[in-house]
């Protein structure tokens, strides 16, 4: 993360500017209009630090919401980067796996899918990748677990599109197959 867009800095900052601004006051040197704008932009900053922290802890009440509701889907669920590799994984995904999270994140998908489908998967997800369809693609495959034997699923992947530069990644949802 850019140390310019870290809480940290932020706090840093206007505590700076803030101090900066009390010290003005203090010092006696400002005319009694501005002494007053500089007392009423202190307030000001005051209010908007108040209300960017109570935005903040919004965000933090979400973002958590978020990534429970992701966790524990019923369903498998994956991100996975332009190249294919897992960037996330919930823990259906690791269930269906049979796989510790951390063998399972920065993997490529593609290990976990049966050698026959592997070119078939590829193909598909290399064609969303390159054409950034915004449907979703549905189609079944076997899923090869690290343990065990492979297991029919149905596959559904949507590319994560980026503003400026084509496809972020692919997010995934998989089902046992009907």
């Amino acid at each position: 993360m850019n140390s310019r867009n870290s809480p940290e800095w932020l706090l840093t900052t206007v505590t700076a500017v803030r101090d900066l601004m009390i010290k003005r006051l203090e010092a006696d040197s400002l005319g009694a209009d501005a002494k007053r704008e500089m007392e009423m932009a202190l307030e000001e900053l005051d209010v908007m630090w108040e209300e960017l922290q109570g935005q903040a802890a919004l965000l933090v009440r979400e973002n958590a919401r978020y990534a429970e509701f992701f966790q524990y889907a019923p369903d498998a669920y994956l991100i996975t980067d332009a190249g294919g590799n897992i960037r996330e994984a919930n823990q259906a995904a690791l269930e269906l796996f049979k796989a510790p999270r951390d063998e399972v994140v920065r993997r490529a998908l593609s290990e976990y899918i049966a050698a026959e489908d592997r070119v078939s998967f590829l193909t598909r997800t290399v064609g969303l990748m390159l054409g950034g369809s915004v449907k979703p693609l549905v189609w079944r495959a076997r899923v090869q677990p690290s343990e065990g034997e492979a297991s029919p699923v149905e596959v559904s992947v949507r590319a994560i599109p980026l503003k400026k530069s084509g496809v972020g990644g692919l997010c995934w949802l998989i089902r046992p197959a009907p």
